[in-house]
C-alpha cells in the first residue's frame, strides 16, 4: 500500500512536437496494459503528475498527453482497496476531468469536451459536482457541511444525508468543504464535465484550545438557514446537567428560547403559546408520539444515539406537516464504517450501552444503543407490594452501501415502561411504550437529481391494567405506517426543486376495557382507521447575491373509515342519532392546501434578514383536559364530523449577525400565530370510558405572539448561550369562560435561560445553567360558598391564575481521567439538579389539611363545617448526581 503525503511541486515539462512523434512510433511495439487486476492506492494530497507516474512505475501503465492541456498540478484525494485498475483509473481521472482512450497500449490524455476541430458554444456548458460529506474517522455522513466555491462565492450545503450537488460552468475551481469542529479541506478542480468527489472531513482534537470555524461554513450556513430554525450539538447535549444525572436531549430544550416545560419532571413541552400535541418529533422520521418515561420524568431518546437535531418553530421545510407549532427532526449515529467502538454510563438511574462498527469495512455498519433502569430495585426494597418496576430503551441502526449510488438504512426504535404492584392477590399496574421503525433508501439519478424513499411505521400503546395476569384494563393506542419518497432536484447553483408524496394509514384506539373475550360493549367507545394522501413542491431561488425566495405547497388528503359509529349532535350537544360504518366505508373526508413562502435578505457581512408565512394543519389530536406534568390515559383522536381539523397561519421575522472573528452569533424573532379549531373541553367533562367522548369537546380560536432573542458565543475557554422569550396565548372557546377570551397554559411572557461552559483545564469543564420563567396558568376560585354545612369553590374565569414562577439553577462538572486523548477515555460527571432547592411548584389543591397530631394547619371551625385551604407541591428538590462513562 502507498501513500503520498502532500507536497508541492514546480516543475513544468515540456514536450516538444518532434519527441511526440517519436513517441507515437513507439506506440506499435507497446503492449495492452491490463485493467482488470485488483490493486489498493491511497492518494493524498498527490500531484496528478506525481499520481500518473506512480501508476507507470507500479502497475506498468504507459501514458500519452501534452502536459500543457492537463492539470498536471492538481491535488489528488482518492483511496480504493482490492478494486479493478480500470475503475481506479476511471475514478481518477474523472475527478481531475480527464477522458483517455487506448491506442496500441498506451493511455492517450486529454480534457474531457476539448477538441482541435470543437465549435465554441454560444453559451458555456454547465456541469455539476456532486458527492457525500462523511467524517473520516467513522464515515458518519455529515448534515449541513458547506461547500463554498471561492471564484464564484457560490456554495451549497449537505443534506441530511451528506449529499451535495453543485453546477457551475465549464472551468478550474477552487472548493472549500467545511464543517463545525472539522478542519477545512480545499481541492482545485478542473470542471469540464460532471464528476464526483466524495469528501472525507477530518475532526480536530478536543484538546485544542479554540477552533477556528471557517468563515466560509458560516456565511453558507446564515444564507442556507430557516426562519426561527435551532440546531440542537449532540455533544452538547451530552454535557447538560440533568435530574438525577440523567442526560435527557428533550429536557435540554428548556434552554431555547420560545420552549418552555409545565415543571418539573414532566415531558410536556409548550412552543410559542402552542398546546403540547402541536409538536412532532420525528426520529429518523418516524413521529414518537409520547416521549416519556416514569410518567415524564425522563425521555425514551438516550442521548448516545443522537447525530443531528433540528428544530423548526417557523418556517417549516416543505416535507413536514401535520403540526401547528414545531417539528423537531432528530437523526441518530449511523454507525462507525472503520472500527468498533463502545459506550458506557452508568448512573444513580440506568446504564446506557453503545456499540457500534463496521459489518463490512467501508461498506456497512451498525449502531447499538441500550438502557435500562436501576432504580427499581431500591423501589422494591422500600415496598415489597410493588413488583416490577423499570423502563428500557432500545435504538438500533444498520447502514448500507448498495454501491455508489445507492444507501439504505434500517431504524428500530423502542421505549417501554412496566409498574406491577400485588396489593393483594391480584397483580395491577401500569405498562405503555413506543415503537418505531424507519428503512430508507437513497439514491442519486445522475449528479442533481437525489431521492430519498421511506417506509416508517410507529405505535403508542397505554395499559392500566386491573388484572395483569388476565390482561384485563383500561387500553389506549395510536398506530401509523407511512411510505413516503421524496426528491431534490438541483437545478443550478441558483435553483433547487423539492417535490414529494406521503401515504399513510391510521388506526387510533381512545381508550376501551378489555379483556381477553374483547372490548365491554355498554362502555365501548369507537375506534377510527383513517387515511392520509399528501402531495408537496417547493422551489429554493436564489434571485440575486443577496435575495433568495423559497416558496411551495403541500396539499393534504385526510379520510376516516370504518368499521366504526359516531354520535351526532345537536346546537347543545346532546346526541341526537347514531350512524355506524362497515369496513373500508369512507364517512369523513377533507382535502386541504398549505402555502408557504420565506425571504432570506443578506443586510450584510454575516447579517441576515428572515421573514417567512406558513399556514399548517393537524388531524391527529390528543384528548386530554388534564393539567398535571405527569402523564396519564392519554388519547388520540383524528379530526372527523365532530372534531374540526386544527390550522394555523404562522408569520415570522427574524434577524441573524455572526461575529466569527468573536465567536458570537445573535438571533432574534418576532412572530404572530393566528390558530383555528383549537380544542378545549366542557366542565366536568367525562373523558374515561365515554361513548360520547366527543360530545365533549368544544373548539375555537386562539392566537399568540411574541419575540425571542438568543446571544450565543461558540469558541474559546468560556461558550455559552443566553436566551429570552415573550410568549402571549389566547383562547376564545365556544361554550367556555363564558365565551369571553382566556390566557391558555402555556402563556409565558417571561422565559429566560443562561448556559455556560467554562473549560478549565484540558481534561476539565464546568458547566452552569440558569432558568427562570413564568408560573404555569390555571384557574382558582374567585369565592367560596356553603351548601349543607361544606364549604364549595366558585369559578367566575377560566385561567385566571398563575403558580409562582419557576426558577432553577443546575452546576455540573465532566472530568476526563485518562490524562492524554487517546482511544479509551473515560470521565466522571457530577452534577447539583436545582443548586439552592427552589421549590418549584407542580400542583395546587384547595382542601383542608391536618398535620401529625391531627391539627389543622389554619384555623378553622372543625365542628360547623370544612373549609378548604390552599397547599402546593413540588417534584424535585435539591439532586446531586454521579455518572461514569467509559469510551472505548
Amino acid at each position: 500500500m502507498l501513500k503520498i503525503y502532500h507536497k508541492h511541486f514546480h516543475h513544468v515539462r515540456i514536450v516538444s512536437l518532434v519527441a511526440g512523434l517519436a513517441l507515437i512510433g513507439t506506440l506499435a511495439q507497446a503492449q495492452t496494459p491490463d485493467l482488470s487486476r485488483k490493486v489498493t492506492v491511497i492518494y493524498s494530497g498527490a500531484t496528478l503528475e506525481k499520481v500518473l507516474q506512480d501508476l507507470t512505475q507500479r502497475y506498468d501503465i504507459r501514458f500519452s498527453y501534452n502536459p500543457n492541456n492537463l492539470p498536471v498540478d492538481m491535488k489528488i484525494e482518492y483511496s480504493a482497496r482490492e478494486k479493478a485498475l480500470e475503475d481506479v483509473i476511471e475514478d481518477i481521472f474523472q475527478q481531475a476531468g480527464i477522458q483517455y482512450s487506448l491506442v496500441s497500449g498506451y493511455l492517450v490524455l486529454k480534457t474531457k469536451n476539448v477538441g482541435i476541430e470543437a465549435e465554441k458554444p454560444s453559451r458555456p456548458e454547465m456541469y455539476t459536482l456532486s458527492g457525500i460529506i462523511a467524517d473520516s474517522l467513522s464515515r458518519e455522513v455529515l448534515i449541513g457541511a458547506a461547500v463554498y466555491i471561492k471564484e464564484t462565492g457560490t456554495g451549497a450545503l449537505s443534506n441530511h444525508y451528506g449529499f451535495f450537488s453543485i453546477t457551475q460552468p465549464a472551468g478550474v475551481y477552487t472548493f472549500e468543504i467545511s464543517y463545525l469542529g472539522y478542519s477545512l479541506q480545499s481541492r482545485t478542480l478542473v470542471l469540464h464535465g460532471n464528476a464526483t468527489w466524495n469528501v472525507n472531513l477530518n475532526p480536530i482534537p478536543f484538546s485544542v484550545k479554540q477552533i477556528i470555524v471557517s468563515a466560509v461554513n458560516k456565511e453558507e450556513v446564515l444564507s442556507n438557514t430557516r426562519a426561527a430554525q435551532s440546531n440542537i450539538e449532540a455533544k452538547a447535549i451530552q454535557r447538560h446537567v440533568a435530574a438525577l444525572g440523567e442526560t435527557d436531549m428533550l429536557k435540554s430544550l428548556d434552554l431555547q428560547p420560545g420552549i418552555s416545560f409545565q415543571s418539573d419532571g414532566s415531558s410536556y413541552f409548550y412552543v410559542r403559546g402552542g398546546n403540547r400535541d402541536q409538536n412532532l418529533i420525528l426520529l429518523d422520521e418516524a413521529p414518537i408520539y409520547n416521549p416519556s418515561h416514569l410518567l415524564g420524568l425522563f425521555t425514551p431518546i438516550i442521548p448516545e444515539a443522537v447525530k443531528h437535531t433540528e428544530i423548526y418553530k417557523a418556517d417549516f421545510p416543505i416535507q413536514y406537516g401535520g403540526r401547528l407549532s414545531s417539528i423537531m427532526d432528530i437523526r441518530t449515529c449511523d454507525g462507525n464504517m472503520q472500527r468498533f467502538s463502545a459506550n458506557v454510563n452508568v448512573g444513580l438511574v440506568s446504564t446506557r450501552i453503545s456499540l457500534e462498527g463496521p459489518l463490512k469495512k467501508d461498506a456497512s455498519s451498525c449502531f447499538l444503543s441500550i438502557r435500562r433502569s436501576t432504580f427499581g430495585y431500591f423501589v422494591k426494597l422500600l415496598d415489597p407490594k410493588v413488583e416490577d418496576f423499570h423502563f428500557t430503551d432500545l435504538t438500533t441502526k444498520f447502514n448500507v452501501k448498495l454501491g455508489k449510488r445507492d444507501r439504505l438504512f434500517l431504524t428500530f426504535f423502542s421505549g417501554r415502561d412496566v409498574f406491577l404492584n400485588k396489593p393483594a392477590e391480584v397483580r395491577n399496574g401500569l405498562e405503555w411504550f413506543n415503537n418505531a421503525l424507519t428503512l430508507r433508501w437513497n439514491h442519486v439519478y445522475g449528479n442533481r437529481l437525489f431521492s430519498n424513499t421511506t417506509f416508517y411505521s410507529s405505535k403508542y400503546d397505554y395499559s392500566l391494567y386491573t388484572n395483569y395476569d388476565e390482561k384485563i384494563g383500561w387500553n389506549s393506542d395510536i398506530t401509523s405506517s407511512n411510505l413516503k419518497s421524496e426528491f431534490i432536484w438541483y437545478c443550478n447553483s441558483r435553483h433547487k426543486i423539492n417535490f414529494g408524496i406521503n401515504l399513510g394509514v391510521y388506526f387510533f384506539n381512545p381508550g376501551n376495557y378489555k379483556s381477553p373475550e374483547g372490548t365491554y360493549g355498554n362502555m365501548r367507545v369507537s375506534e377510527v382507521n383513517s387515511g392520509e394522501i399528501v402531495l408537496y413542491a417547493g422551489y429554493n431561488q436564489k434571485l440575486t447575491d443577496w435575495l433568495t425566495v423559497n416558496y411551495g405547497l403541500r396539499f393534504s388528503d385526510w379520510s376516516n373509515y370504518g368499521e366504526a359509529f359516531s354520535i351526532v349532535y345537536d346546537e347543545l350537544y346532546n346526541p341526537v342519532s347514531y350512524n355506524e360504518y362497515s369496513k373500508n366505508e369512507r364517512y369523513y373526508s377533507k382535502s386541504m392546501p398549505e402555502p408557504r413562502i420565506s425571504l432570506s435578505l443578506r443586510t450584510g457581512h454575516m447579517s441576515y434578514i428572515k421573514a417567512s408565512y406558513n399556514r399548517t394543519i393537524q388531524h391527529i389530536n390528543q384528548i386530554n383536559n388534564s393539567i398535571s406534568p405527569l402523564n396519564s390515559l392519554e388519547v388520540w383522536l383524528p379530526s372527523g364530523p365532530n372534531i374540526k381539523p386544527q390550522s394555523a397561519h404562522i408569520i415570522n421575522l427574524g434577524y441573524i449577525k455572526i461575529w466569527p472573528e468573536k465567536a458570537v452569533d445573535i438571533s432574534a424573532d418576532v412572530y404572530y400565530k393566528k390558530m383555528n379549531n383549537q380544542i378545549g373541553y366542557t366542565y366536568h367533562a367525562e373523558m374515561l370510558l365515554n361513548p360520547y367522548l366527543e360530545g365533549e369537546i368544544r373548539q375555537g380560536d386562539g392566537e399568540a405572539y411574541g419575540f425571542e432573542i438568543m446571544l450565543k458565543k461558540t469558541q474559546g475557554k468560556i461558550t455559552g448561550q443566553f436566551g429570552y422569550a415573550f410568549t402571549r396565548s389566547f383562547l376564545k372557546i365556544d361554550g367556555l369562560n363564558n365565551n369571553r377570551r382566556y390566557s391558555s397554559h402555556q402563556d409565558k411572557p417571561l422565559d429566560f435561560s443562561l448556559s455556560v461552559d467554562y473549560k478549565v483545564k484540558p481534561r476539565w469543564m464546568l458547566n452552569l445553567n440558569i432558568v427562570y420563567t413564568s408560573g404555569m396558568v390555571l384557574s382558582t376560585p374567585t369565592g367560596f360558598y356553603y351548601y349543607r354545612g361544606k364549604q364549595v369553590p366558585f369559578y367566575a374565569w377560566q385561567n385566571n391564575d398563575r403558580l409562582p414562577d419557576y426558577r432553577r439553577i443546575d452546576l455540573g462538572s465532566v472530568w476526563r481521567l485518562n490524562r492524554k486523548e487517546e482511544r479509551f477515555e473515560h470521565y466522571i460527571t457530577l452534577s447539583i439538579y436545582n443548586l439552592f432547592a427552589a421549590k418549584n411548584y407542580a400542583f395546587l389543591n384547595f382542601n383542608k389539611i391536618k398535620d401529625e397530631e391531627g391539627k389543622f394547619y389554619v384555623p378553622a371551625d372543625t365542628y360547623i363545617m370544612d373549609e378548604q385551604i390552599v397547599s402546593y407541591r413540588y417534584i424535585y428538590s435539591m439532586i446531586p448526581s454521579i455518572t461514569y462513562s467509559l469510551k472505548f
